[in-house]
């Protein structure tokens, strides 16, 4: 009697640690999925949302970049002081063409997968008293936007020759603005371009670029930069 009444709870007992085993299995079934879920996300959120970040590396080993860095100092102080001033055109001159910049950082603008050639400063615009938008105001003290004219002296000191597969430092711009009462506005612009200015720009380009083509090549180069300062 005793082993009839035992024989059938060793089928139940069975089957219970079946079940847990494929709970188990769900569970980590599950775990994977979602995980793989949250990476598919994350890829669709970083191409689709924001697209400047993925776009920004070289198409091929010949391509090139271009780093620009600009600066802007002026008296006046109402909205546009408010925030970082910064530049909303920038752009090089290559022959009859003109390219304007496709990623910036702070004071760095990027001009990326160019071709070997001639390129120079071409033209810099900067809209005043804009606040947290991107449309400027009208004001009776000043006209609504800074329009930088570069002297040839300046187009000349600028003037590279890129190589393909290359970064390369064009200068420093630092623009100052005084303005004047009923006058047009006295502009200054002064170009530099030094050993510690390149290494800070390909530094600043590594830093905040560090998966990117461009921060790669920008990594090598502060290591060559950094080699001949020692």
């Amino acid at each position: 009697m005793s082993t009839n009444s035992e024989n059938p709870i060793q089928p139940n007992q069975v089957s219970e640690s079946e079940m847990q085993s494929n709970t188990k299995k769900i569970s980590k079934w599950e775990s994977m999925t979602s995980g793989i879920f949250r990476k598919l996300l994350i890829l669709f959120l970083v191409t689709y949302l924001f697209p400047e970040c993925s776009s920004f590396g070289p198409k091929n080993s010949q391509s090139s970049l271009i780093i620009v860095h600009m600066t802007i100092v002026k008296d006046e102080m109402i909205l546009d002081e408010l925030i970082d001033p910064r530049f909303q055109k920038v752009s090089l001159r290559k022959g009859d063409k003109s390219i304007e910049y496709s990623e910036s950082s702070e004071h760095y603008y990027y001009f990326q997968n160019l071709k070997e050639g001639q390129y120079e400063i071409y033209d810099a615009i900067h809209l005043l008293n804009r606040g947290a938008s991107d449309f400027a105001f009208s004001s009776t003290k000043q006209p609504n936007k800074i329009d930088i004219d570069f002297d040839l002296e300046d187009i000349r000191k600028s003037r590279i020759d890129l190589q393909p597969g290359t970064v390369v430092f064009m200068g420093s711009f630092h623009v100052t603005v005084d303005f004047k009462f009923q006058e047009e506005p006295k502009i200054k612009v002064r170009f530099s371009k030094t050993n510690e200015e390149e290494l800070a720009a390909m530094d600043h380009l590594h830093k905040n670029f560090p998966r990117s083509g461009w921060g790669q090549k920008a990594k090598s180069r502060v290591k060559l930069l950094s080699s001949f300062a020692q």
